[in-house]
C-alpha cells in the first residue's frame, strides 16, 4: 500500500471528517488510514465520528489508530482538573493528596502515576460532556482499538503528541522537535508523524547529527523547519518530524481541516489543507450544550488550547 493517510484531531467535528472523505476519494492508490488520536472532545459529534471513520474498513480501507489526550481522558485513564474551579481544587487537596499546583506537576511528571491533568474550563466541559453523550460500545472502541504508539512500517512511527511523551508533549517548534528526536522511542526512526498542537508543520534533522553520548542520545543542532507542503524524503540520511494538524480544530488561523498523506514509494509527505463547512458545525455546538466558545472560536489562531503542560522544558 504505497498512500497512508494520517489524521489527526477530529475532536467530534462530523462535517470536518466528511470534507476530508471526499478529499481522500481523490487520493489514488490509498488504502492505509491512520488516526493519531483525539477522535472525541470539543465537538459535538463523537459517536458519528467514531463509526463514520471505522467504516471506512468495510469500503477496503486499513485503519490504525493512536489514543489522544482528550480521548484517554473520556475512557478515564486521566481526570482533567480546573485550578481555576474551587471545586476541583478542593477536591485535589482533600481526596487525591496533591495539595497544590506543584504537587500536581509532580505526579504529571511520572507516568505511572500521571492521573489528573491541568486543563482549562473547557476542555475538562467537554471532557464531561462527551462522558454523557458517548454510548459503552464507542468509549470501549476507543479503548481497545487505540495505541499510545504504532509503527506505520519500519521505521514511520506514529503518536499523538511527541515520542517524548506520547499523549502530552506540545511538538510546536524545532526545540521541542529536538526533544522528540532525542527520545528513546525515536530508536532506529527515520520519520515521525504527530499532532496534539493542532498546527501543521514539518522538521528535519541530517540523520549524522543525532549522536549517542553517555548513554544519551543527542541532537547536535536544532531540526529545521521545511516550507512548503510537500517535502521529499530521505529516511537514510534525514529524520523527519511531521505534525499533521488538525482535522477538526485548527489553531495556525486557517479554518480548513488539516492532513498528511504519505506515499511510502516515493518517500514523500504532502500536508493537505480542506475547507469544510465551519458554520455548521458551529451551530451544532451552540445547540449541544457544550461551551459557546467553542463555537465562537472554531478554526482560529486563538482557539481552545486543550491540556496545559504543568511543567516547561524550553
Amino acid at each position: 500500500m504505497p498512500r497512508h493517510a494520517i489524521l489527526s484531531d477530529i475532536h467530534a467535528n462530523l462535517e470536518a471528517l466528511q470534507a476530508v472523505y471526499r478529499d481522500l476519494a481523490g487520493v489514488e492508490g490509498l488504502r492505509s488510514i491512520v488516526s493519531l488520536g483525539d477522535l472525541v472532545g470539543y465537538g459535538p459529534n463523537p459517536a458519528e465520528v467514531i463509526s463514520g471513520l471505522s467504516s471506512l474498513a468495510r469500503k477496503g480501507y486499513s485503519l490504525r489508530y493512536c489514543m489522544g489526550n482528550h480521548d484517554a481522558a473520556v475512557v478515564g485513564r486521566f481526570e482533567f482538573v480546573d485550578f481555576h474551579d474551587p471545586a476541583d481544587v478542593e477536591f485535589l487537596a482533600t481526596q487525591a493528596g496533591l495539595g497544590d499546583f506543584a504537587a500536581v506537576a509532580r505526579q504529571y511528571q511520572d507516568p505511572q502515576k500521571r492521573k489528573y491533568i491541568p486543563v482549562t474550563a473547557n476542555a475538562k466541559a467537554s471532557t464531561r460532556w462527551t462522558r454523557e453523550h458517548l454510548a459503552e460500545p464507542f468509549r470501549q472502541f476507543l479503548a481497545q482499538q487505540s495505541r499510545d504508539h504504532l509503527f506505520l512500517a519500519t521505521g514511520v512511527l506514529c503518536v499523538h503528541a511527541s515520542p517524548r511523551d506520547p499523549l502530552f508533549h506540545y511538538v510546536l517548534s524545532g526545540r521541542r522537535a529536538q526533544k522528540a528526536l532525542e527520545a528513546p522511542l525515536m530508536t532506529g526512526v527515520g520519520l515521525c508523524f504527530l499532532g496534539h498542537t493542532h498546527i501543521p508543520g514539518i522538521w528535519q534533522l541530517r540523520a549524522d547529527q543525532l549522536v549517542r553520548f553517555a548513554g544519551n542520545v543527542i541532537c547536535m543542532e536544532p531540526p529545521r523547519p521545511l516550507c512548503g507542503p510537500r517535502v521529499q524524503l530521505d529516511l537514510e540520511a534525514t529524520i523527519t518530524v511531521v505534525n499533521v494538524g488538525s482535522v477538526g480544530q485548527s489553531r495556525d488561523g486557517n479554518p480548513a481541516a488539516s492532513y498528511a498523506i504519505y506515499d511510502d514509494q516515493e518517500q514523500s509527505v504532502e500536508l493537505r489543507r480542506v475547507p469544510y463547512d465551519v458554520a455548521a458545525t458551529r451551530e451544532k455546538l451552540l445547540a449541544s450544550g457544550l461551551p459557546p466558545a467553542l463555537a465562537e472560536k472554531l478554526g482560529a489562531a486563538d482557539a481552545e488550547k486543550g491540556v496545559a503542560e504543568p511543567h516547561a522544558d524550553e
